[in-house]
């Protein structure tokens, strides 16, 4: 087609024509000027020159004929009204489950290729998006509506009234959760509960649309006031208000199954003490009696060696009188045989029932066949409850009664009522916390089954060989591997313990030791770190927030809530995002700066700043960091840790926080990061205080949204466990972490412990390869489950370590653990070098929380935000920040030592002990400047000047 053109400029016209309507699928338009590097290769590709295209005759004539040549032969059809109909009826479906712009648009292009249809022209694109999100908006909110009675619609509207013993309106009422774990805080929840479900929504209408528009609706109407949600019109109001109400069912529901969870454990804590107490305070009496029996005793054997009379030996060292006395004494002192912290427990019973009635009554619990004895208990007590009997009937269920409390639940073969009623709120938080029992309406407290990949789905992912897992299905062929393996690996380490060949380590009579590492970072790199920071200019971290920007764009991720656009104003957004990072709050940013009012600052960290956009944002930065040039230096890109971090609780999150005693007295929240060895600081979340950490280690590595590909992982001891091993082998991830007490953590084989005598004592049990066997299937499948994103890793370990001991799958997973961690002790046993990069990527995350510290200076370091949402933000705020200074110190290193280097050597192997997480040159505090870009002092590189390399001399005095 294209050699059949008269002349060079009529063949480089049509050819460029040809390249435009194949992609991106529109004709080349008049005036418009092609990229030259487009007319270079496609001049290249037809043997003519670019500078041909200037000496185009009848340019326009020409392209008018060429573009519909070319439709024609390539068999396009024009963008039409009736093209543009069709188009929106079938964009209406996925405008529904995602009605931002640029992603109609995008499907609208996709659609428009693949229909062979010529795409509009933006302003007609946009037109077509807009219409489309319109129709969405108004189909939505048409499925949420449709069916409301009147008397709905009017307890919906009457949510934007104000109660009458306060100036709230009950809206702001429902959203205002109590946090306290005390008994008037569970009732306060359970009241707004009851008022939610008096509006008579069923749960069912919420599934009318995708869930992430009923998702987006509720987080509109948390960032609208009341009075302005009043205002709307009538569908889209009661629409609004029927996703806002659905949303505050399931958080209430799990707000105040959550709060039961804390007040019985903290009716255990609370027992516990009183318990110690009560041993504290008898424990200067029975001091002295263990004391005066031992002398009594001593005197009597003394007597007994001698043949001398026991009872002069006794008066010998005390009169009888006051034996006698002692005894008594002694008498009153001692506890039951029993006696433990379960015996304090009645005492909470009182409290326990301010609360109780009300919370079995709230909900309809259902559960697995193994707990109908647990549900028949609480139809008991509900009864009992109704009718204001004090005694339950002899027929009252005890199966689920575990032999720690039938001492107290059955004494002497009767039930105490009290204990009963105790011990059953007790199975029930241990049971809700497995998955056996559940809670319909309930976001977390779903069934184990209903979690995870159906067994069919399973079973078809196998038998396509397309099950999400990184090991052999085949239980025979990968148990017969790992045998070998571990045999191997076994016999090896064994025989260099034997011939004390392990550098650092001796296994002496069962007695593992291992050597410290030594320090691997020489003075010589701490000494060159201090000149090169010396060099970094010192820049207020306004200006380097917005140098970031500028480097990364990262603003244009965080989009309006319900538009999709961009912020009006970057400086506005970045004052906000340090609101949160500092932890300064709106209220004194909007006082230390004076870009935006209160009000501004306010209105775009609502409608702006949320998870997603700061997850987005966050892999912005992150990937740059990790293509720094100089960020290789840090680190191969492969690997990670994590770690968690403490921070305290203050004003309104006090009641939320809890008290760790590793941590001191005053309760408060951990920070979980996960840091890669070019330290990127690629996912951070908020966990409680007394959370473990090894249930959140799996999180980040499998749902990050950065570029970073982790293989190998290192954790603290707070992270390790053997669910943890055995999830990260079937995911592919190889699980590094430095176990605590390592000598005391048994190994486990698959034959004899003798034929290993030298690590013999170090064995506890052969491997229980049938237990692993019978539940192989259901390991794969919740294997599966996570990798594929049906349930978090996190919730789904959760309620494995909730499970009794005796529950099979929870057993089998720890089995496979107690494997993988055998092979990674004997690893850890043999290399020094495992051992000493292991210790090199944890200091990495301590050396990361030291600068987070440092960051989040204001308000003494506390959280003081009263819910989740809001601590996840400063959360995410203060790790967004970090990782921006992380990526400038990073860039402006590079900088230091390319200058460094211009006026002497600088030895390569010494900028691996460099790290970009110094802050000393960066002002964090004071007033809070913004200044445009062509303001700053910059060289025309556009960088900020170093400052003059101190030299060696001058830096050691």
């Amino acid at each position: 087609m294209i050699r059949r053109r008269r002349g060079d400029h009529s063949r480089l016209g049509y050819a460029l024509m040809l390249c435009y309507l194949r992609y991106p699928g529109r004709s080349l338009q008049a005036n418009e000027q092609p990229a030259a590097a487009l007319v270079s290769f496609v001049a290249d590709q037809i043997d003519v020159l670019p500078e041909t295209i200037d000496d185009h005759p009848g340019s326009e004539q020409n392209r008018r004929r060429h573009a519909v040549e070319l439709q024609d032969q390539l068999g396009l059809r024009p963008f039409g009204t009736r093209v543009a109909a069709e188009l929106t009826n079938w964009l209406l479906p996925h405008a529904i489950e995602n009605d931002q712009l640029v992603h109609l648009a995008e499907r609208i292009l996709e659609e428009c290729r693949r229909r062979r249809v010529i795409i509009p022209w933006p302003q007609r694109l946009e037109r077509l998006s807009i219409e489309a999100r319109h129709r969405a908006r108004r189909e939505v909110q048409r499925r949420l509506t449709e069916g409301l009675s009147t008397d709905q619609r009017q307890r919906l509207d009457a949510l934007s009234n104000r109660r009458e013993e306060t100036n709230q309106t009950w809206l702001t009422w429902l959203r205002q959760m109590p946090e306290a774990a005390k008994p008037v805080a569970m009732l306060g929840l359970i009241e707004r509960l009851d008022h939610v479900r008096a509006i008579g929504l069923d749960p069912a209408r919420g599934h009318r649309v995708h869930q992430a528009r009923v998702a987006q609706l509720a987080r509109e109407a948390s960032r609208t006031t009341a009075q302005h949600v009043a205002g709307y019109e009538r569908q889209r109001r009661h629409a609004t208000l029927v996703a806002a109400t659905l949303d505050l069912a399931a958080t209430l529901t799990d707000q105040t199954l959550d709060l039961f969870d804390r007040l019985v454990g903290a009716m255990f804590r609370k027992a516990e003490g009183r318990h110690a107490r009560a041993f504290q305070a008898d424990g200067r009496a029975i001091n002295e009696k263990v004391r005066l029996y031992a002398r009594v005793g001593a005197a009597l054997i003394s007597a007994h060696d001698d043949e001398k009379d026991a009872f002069g030996a006794i008066t010998a060292v005390i009169s009888w009188e006051r034996f006698r006395a002692t005894v008594a004494e002694a008498q009153a002192l001692a506890r039951p045989e029993t006696f433990d912290a379960y015996q304090k427990m009645g005492e909470h019973y009182a409290g326990i029932r301010r609360w109780s009635p009300a919370f079995l009554a709230a909900f309809e619990f259902e559960s697995v066949p193994t707990s109908a004895s647990l549900m028949r208990a609480i139809e008991v007590l509900r009864e009992v409850n109704s009718t204001g009997a004090s005694v339950l009937p002899k027929s009252a269920p005890t199966g689920f009664v575990r032999q720690r409390w039938a001492a107290y639940v059955l004494p002497g073969g009767e039930i105490d009522r009290r204990h009963y009623e105790l011990c059953v709120l007790s199975e029930l938080r241990d049971r809700l916390l497995a998955g056996e029992v559940w809670v319909t309406g309930s976001r977390r407290h779903r069934s184990f089954e209903e979690r995870l990949l159906s067994r069919e789905t399973v079973q078809e992912l196998r038998q396509a060989g397309t099950l999400p897992v990184t090991i052999e299905m085949d239980f025979d062929k990968f148990i017969e591997s790992r045998r070998n393996l571990l045999d191997k690996r076994m016999m090896t380490v064994d025989a260099r313990a034997r011939d004390d060949l392990l550098p650092g380590v001796t296994i002496t009579k069962g007695v593992l030791k291992i050597a410290p590492i030594e320090k691997s970072t020489p003075p010589e790199a701490e000494a060159l770190a201090a000149r090169l920071y010396a060099m970094l200019p010192r820049i207020r971290v306004t200006d380097l927030l917005a140098e970031v920007a500028g480097w990364t764009r990262f603003p244009e991720y965080f989009t309006h809530l319900r538009t999709g656009e961009t912020a009006a104003d970057n400086r506005v957004l970045m004052a906000g995002l340090l609101a949160e990072g500092l932890n300064l709050g709106l209220t004194r940013m909007a006082e230390a700066c004076s870009i935006a009012s209160l009000g501004q600052l306010a209105w775009t960290s609502d409608w702006h700043i949320r998870e997603e956009t700061y997850a987005l944002a966050l892999r912005c930065l992150v990937n740059q960091q990790q293509r720094e040039p100089f960020a290789a230096t840090f680190g191969g890109g492969i690997a990670s840790s994590s770690d968690g971090q403490f921070f305290q609780a203050g004003g309104l999150g006090r009641d939320a926080g809890q008290l760790n005693a590793h941590y001191g007295q005053k309760p408060g929240f951990k920070t979980y990061t996960h840091l890669s060895d070019r330290y990127g600081p690629y996912f951070t979340k908020l966990i409680g205080a007394t959370a473990s950490e090894a249930l959140h280690v799996l999180d980040a590595l499998l749902y990050h949204l950065s570029d970073v590909e982790i293989r190998r992982h290192h954790t603290d001891g707070g992270g390790e466990s053997d669910h943890v091993f055995a999830l990260c082998t079937l995911l592919g991830f190889q699980f590094a972490p430095r176990i605590p007490n390592l000598k005391h953590r048994r190994l486990y084989c698959f034959g004899k412990p003798s034929d290993y005598p030298t690590l013999e004592l170090l064995i506890a049990a052969r491997i229980n390869v049938e237990l692993i066997r019978a539940h192989w299937p259901e390991i794969l499948r919740i294997a599966a489950s996570i990798r594929t994103g049906t349930v978090t890793a996190s919730l789904i370990m959760r309620q494995l370590a909730s499970h009794p001991r005796q529950n099979g799958i929870a057993a089998a997973l720890r089995e496979l653990g107690r494997l993988e961690r055998t092979l990674f002790s004997l690893d850890w046993i043999e290399e020094p070098e495992l051992r000493r990069s292991t210790g090199q990527e944890l200091n990495k995350g301590e050396s990361r929380n030291s600068l987070a510290r440092a960051v989040f200076i204001h308000r003494l370091g506390e959280i003081r935000d009263r819910t989740y949402e809001n601590q996840q933000h400063r959360a995410s705020g203060l790790n967004f920040l970090v990782t921006a200074i992380i990526l400038w110190n990073t860039r402006y290193l590079e900088r230091a030592v390319s200058a460094l280097r211009q006026a002497e050597g600088v030895p390569e192997h010494l900028l691996a002990h460099l790290s970009p997480l110094g802050w000393e040159h960066i002002n964090l505090t004071g007033d809070y400047v913004w200044i445009g870009g062509e303001q700053m002092t910059e060289n025309p590189d556009g960088f900020r000047s170093l400052r003059l390399p101190l030299e060696p001399m001058r830096l050691a005095a």
